[in-house]
């Protein structure tokens, strides 16, 4: 069975299961609010990991105060 994973730069992981569909509707909503500038999220990196594999990844940027 596939495992699936998303970690969010400072937050850690926010997803941790089988389903693909809901880590990609996670990784979706966590970069879209990194570019945004969002809270804990603003500018932080954003991976999908499928079976310890990188599969997405959302490098963020420095958000300036």
């Amino acid at each position: 069975m596939s495992k699936f994973q998303v970690v969010v730069g400072n937050v850690g992981t926010v997803y941790d299961g089988n389903s693909y569909m809901v880590a990609q509707c996670k990784y979706d909503r966590y970069v879209k609010a990194s570019r945004a500038g969002e809270g804990r999220v603003a500018g932080e990196p954003v991976t999908l990991m499928h079976n310890g594999e990188v599969r997405m990844e959302h490098a963020g940027r420095e958000v300036r105060a």
